[in-house]
């Protein structure tokens, strides 16, 4: 069958786009026809069980620019654009005072966001390795591949991937999914799956469920023409839509009298979207992409290394998966969010300028975008953490790891806003976010007034999660008890303590002159050391979630967010299926029943009754405070005052070595750089009425002994002034300077102690799979104390490192910043009895 004139021209006009070019180029035109195609933002008409009572717009008349995303090579070249009429559907968002965050793309997700449920699935190359004995392994160790990531050559061997892996067969609808795919060969059907019909290039399967409702669904490649290699797999969802109906999926054609059918088979290319995740995240203003962009632990650096629409799958390991800007933007403007857009955390000045200029030139320029800087920089369970600490160290930006990397976190974000501002031609039409820890106010406002990073932003971001009090968790019995941890006032995290921290971040917004925002939040029930779904306390929390409780909880949170002058809340997030990780979605899967998702209603009720109460144009026209008058944010020592408190060993003496509550060791007193797991370490002491038990953790990737000074290989330095005289000099009568060396028995001394070389203090090392630990219990008659509760000592700890031999490379303390510290530079210890 011929194109048709208008298919014709409208492939032209998008042919300059990224998104178009993947379209064409995998376009099937006999199946396409013009209306059946979706530019950005050309949805139709829908409505919304949260916006019914609402005024919505009519549809408008506007002009969408699609321009061509740019590579490394096109930095210089100035992008065409092409314009072309479409119709906007009513603004169903546009008052809307919530936003959502999207989920990761792999194939665990429940909110099913594409058509083709491949966009998601795993890697071929990440299915080498074995995992339980239900699940295969898939992939073959002598499989190779092309650039896209599909296998080329099997070389005897197989390619598999899970494309859905422990969702609720509720989630899919019912009915024959399609696979498509190029090339020759077969695939074989693993896990849920029932093969219905085989055809050349085409498969019809359908999907079944376990026992327990859940399903898992794999397939192999098992034959592959080597010259003509199976690829371009695609499973396509049953059924399609109806022309002008884009948020409800319909089993066939007789369900659209009044318009036409669009099969997914046919027009999967341009459809994209699963109508039953576009009509979830329908009614929210702002959609938050942080997830699905798979910025976590992305080590991207160039533009080149962006996630992209020819790859085989979206789906991936931390580090891999994400889906590409280009799917992001038009998500965005199909649904007429303002997107919340990252870039991974050492993603170059180039990358962040084409990312920048892609949006500019395709995002509907009625949205406003919020842009951010990586996600959660101050988390030290995420790679980039250790990013911001080392590049703070390397710029010298402070001695002190931790705070090297707040400041290089606020100076990058300054650099990022700036980079947008040249390509918008300033700052107005977009927000500029930085985030801070939603229990930590004082780190939010070091990020806020190093250097005036204030002044560069919009928002400050934090993320209010109610439900911290894991002891309390694991003592819960009920459902009930669950509740009563959340609304009980004395429990850590409880409704009232994230309401109290929420007034603080509030205050700290306001001294500044910024937004306060949530970047996520909600219900954070979750024991993280679990590992199976029915392990305890897990039940009871699904069930606090399945709670109509928990939507009472949702609509206080919410309502207290604005009481106290708060602006946008995205909450966390699109739907999820309840795991050992949590039960964080909004829905349990897309398809939920609304009446089954407590925090999903709240979430709409709350839509339906509150007008979004904020303007940015407002917000960036305040006029910030002076430096002087934030001053107060950043960070102070005050010698005078206790730096920690220790408190006495009790219980079993096994257990009086134990890391329960360390320090770390951070600052760095020699050497050029810092990294966490080859010289960094963390510390405690404890006490009874006998002796001091120090512990000390060291991370070393390799073990070096080679010299005769212990200072000069990996060793422990632990300074004791028992007086807490805070001295200027070593007064060599009652200073202890205790050197432990990783391959000694016995402590030496420094020299400053000369007293201290009568002592005998023979201490235990443990070598670990990514260090040593050290454990010596000293005396308290050899310090010449007496302990007692209120007594107060200056301490300190150095580490020491070598990893060639000779003086040691990297010196590590606690509290001083003396490469060779008196009792001035210690901290100050204050003894507790409890």
């Amino acid at each position: 069958m011929k194109l048709s004139t208008i298919t014709f021209v409208f492939i032209a006009l998008l042919s300059l786009t990224p998104f178009a070019a993947y379209l064409y180029k995998n376009l099937e035109p006999e199946k396409v026809s013009a209306e059946s195609v979706f530019t950005p933002a050309a949805i139709k008409n829908g409505t919304s069980d949260a916006t019914k009572s609402k005024t919505a717009e009519g549809n408008t008349q506007s002009s969408v620019e699609i321009t061509k995303i740019a590579d490394d090579k096109d930095t210089a070249s100035k992008p065409k654009k092409v314009s072309i009429d479409v119709k906007y559907p009513p603004a169903l968002n546009k008052t809307s005072p919530l936003g959502i965050n999207t989920n990761e793309i792999y194939e665990q997700d429940a909110s099913i966001p594409f058509v083709d449920l491949f966009r998601v699935s795993m890697p071929f190359n990440e299915n080498i390795r074995c995992r339980k004995q239900d699940q295969p392994c898939l992939t073959s160790a002598k499989v190779e591949y092309d650039k896209q990531g599909w296998p080329k050559k099997l070389n005897g061997g197989k390619a598999g991937v899970f494309f859905i892996r422990n969702v609720s067969r509720e989630a899919y609808p019912e009915g024959n999914y399609t696979v498509l795919y190029d090339g020759e060969g077969k695939i074989d059907y693993l896990q849920n799956v029932e093969v219905v019909k085989r055809e050349k290039g085409e498969d019809t399967i359908q999907l079944t469920a376990r026992a327990d409702g859940f399903m898992t669904a794999a397939l192999q490649i098992v034959e592959s023409n080597p010259e003509k290699p199976l690829r371009n797999i695609r499973i396509l969802l049953p059924g399609g839509i109806c022309q002008g109906k884009p948020f409800e999926q319909v089993a066939d054609s007789i369900f659209c009298k009044d318009s036409k059918y669009l099969s997914f088979k046919d027009h999967y290319k341009t459809i994209l979207f699963n109508p039953d995740y576009l009509n979830f995240m329908k009614d929210f203003n702002v959609i938050r992409f942080m997830p699905m962009s798979g910025v976590t632990r992305n080590p991207a650096v160039t533009w080149d290394q962006r996630p992209k629409m020819d790859k085989a799958t979206w789906g991936g390991i931390y580090g891999s998966r994400g889906a590409p800007l280009e799917v992001q933007v038009e998500l965005a403007n199909r649904l007429k969010a303002n997107p919340w857009l990252n870039v991974p955390h050492a993603a170059d000045d180039n990358y962040i300028k084409q990312f920048a200029t892609y949006v500019h030139e395709n995002l509907d320029p009625k949205l406003t975008p919020y842009i951010e800087y990586t996600n959660e920089a101050w988390n030290s369970n995420f790679v980039h953490n250790e990013y911001m600490q080392k590049m703070g160290i390397k710029e010298k930006l402070d001695q002190d790891a931790l705070m090297a990397g707040y400041k290089y976190y606020s100076k990058r974000s300054v650099e990022f806003y700036e980079i947008w501002e040249k390509i918008y031609g300033g700052h107005e039409k977009f927000v500029r976010v930085i985030s801070g820890w939603d229990t930590r106010p004082d780190i939010s406002g070091i990020i806020l007034a190093y250097k005036d990073t204030y002044k560069s932003v919009d928002a400050l971001a934090i993320a209010p999660y109610i439900g911290g009090n894991t002891r309390g968790f694991r003592e819960s019995e009920t459902v009930d008890d669950i509740f009563h941890l959340l609304t009980d006032e004395k429990s850590y995290r409880s409704l009232n303590k994230v309401i109290d921290e929420i007034k603080k971040h509030q205050k700290l917004a306001n001294d500044f002159g910024v937004s306060l925002v949530a970047y996520e939040g909600g219900q954070g029930l979750v024991d993280w050391a679990t590992r199976d779904y029915m392990q305890h306390p897990n039940p009871l929390f699904f069930g606090a979630n399945r709670d109509p409780r928990m939507a009472d909880l949702y609509d206080t949170i919410y309502k207290e967010w604005r009481e106290l002058g708060a602006d946008l809340f995205v909450a966390f997030s699109a739907p999820r299926s309840c795991n050992a990780s949590g039960c964080w979605g909004l829905k349990e899967h897309i398809r939920k029943d609304l009446k089954e998702s407590p925090k999903h209603q709240a979430s709409l009720d709350f839509i339906n009754t509150n007008d979004k109460w904020w303007k940015w144009d407002e917000i960036k026209a305040v006029k910030k405070p002076g430096s002087k008058e934030v001053a107060k944010y950043l960070p102070k020592t005050d010698p005078d005052k206790p730096r920690i408190v220790i408190r006495p060993a009790k219980g079993d003496p096994k257990h009086f070595f134990r890391l329960e509550n360390p320090q770390a060791l951070n600052i760095l007193l020699e050497g050029d750089s810092w990294d966490k797991r080859d010289i960094s370490g963390k510390w405690q002491v404890k006490w009874d009425k006998d002796y001091l038990y120090f512990s000390a953790k060291v991370y070393d990737k390799e073990a070096k002994n080679d010299s005769k000074n212990p200072e000069d290989d990996d060793s422990v330095e632990f300074f004791i002034d028992p007086n807490n005289s805070r001295s200027k000099t070593l007064d060599k009568s009652n200073d202890f300077h205790f050197i432990f060396a990783r391959n000694g028995k016995k402590a030496t001394f420094g020299s400053g102690t000369s007293k201290n070389q009568k002592l005998d203090i023979p201490f235990d090392v443990e070598e670990k799979y990514d260090g040593y630990e050290i454990h010596a219990k000293i005396k308290w008659k050899d310090l010449g104390v007496t302990p007692a509760v209120k007594n107060k000592l200056g301490m300190d700890v150095v580490i020491n490192d070598d990893d060639d031999g000779g003086k040691s490379d990297a010196r590590l303390g606690w509290n001083t910043r003396n490469s060779h510290p008196v009792p001035s530079d210690y901290g100050m210890i204050l003894m507790s009895g409890r």
